[in-house]
């Protein structure tokens, strides 16, 4: 049986895009994987710069992430399961965990929600990111433009949020 030429056409076209959706999503890195860590987490603004020490245990689906701020003493607890994200801390009277949203984890300085990070740890880079130049990614995430840079030398992870002028610098520890 012979398909008419406009229907092979058209399988054709959609075979073809959903290669392309496929390779979409994104792109493989240099990067880790590292789902499970400790290292140093800097955070510089236009207005503070604070640093904390992160126990990084996650990946995309799932995780959890604890910073210790030595300076104040506060310790925070982040977890997520799918796209729900919600935190506590030691100054939080109640002790009770609440769900928070990726405008309440940037207002605190966190460029990038944690699943997108655990993505990035893994060595998968969001497919709104394009490759620079070696260890190098630019690109918009959610209307923000984002430059990514892995120095893998030094295990280091910058995050620059060029729209807002903030910075994470994640350097992975042995």
């Amino acid at each position: 049986m012979r398909v008419p030429a406009s229907i092979g056409i058209i399988l054709l076209a959609l075979l073809i895009s959903a290669c392309a959706t496929i390779e979409r999503h994104e792109s493989v890195s240099s990067i880790g994987p590292y789902q499970n860590f400790t290292g140093r987490l800097i955070v510089i603004e236009p207005t503070r710069r604070w640093q904390a020490i992160i126990h990084w245990d996650g990946q995309p689906d799932r995780g959890q992430v604890r910073l210790t701020h030595a300076a104040s003493n506060r310790i925070v607890l982040v977890s997520w399961e799918g796209e729900r994200i919600r935190m506590t801390d030691n100054q939080n009277p109640t002790g009770s965990w609440k769900y928070i949203d990726n405008s309440q984890l940037q207002s605190m300085g966190i460029i990038l929600p944690p699943q997108q990070l655990a993505m990035i740890l893994g060595g998968r880079i969001p497919y709104a990111l394009k490759e620079q130049k070696p260890n190098l990614w630019r690109g918009k995430i959610d209307g923000t433009l984002i430059l990514l840079k892995w120095i893998d030398t030094r295990k280091r992870l910058e995050i620059t949020d060029m729209t807002h002028g903030r910075k994470a610098i994640l350097i992975i520890q042995p």
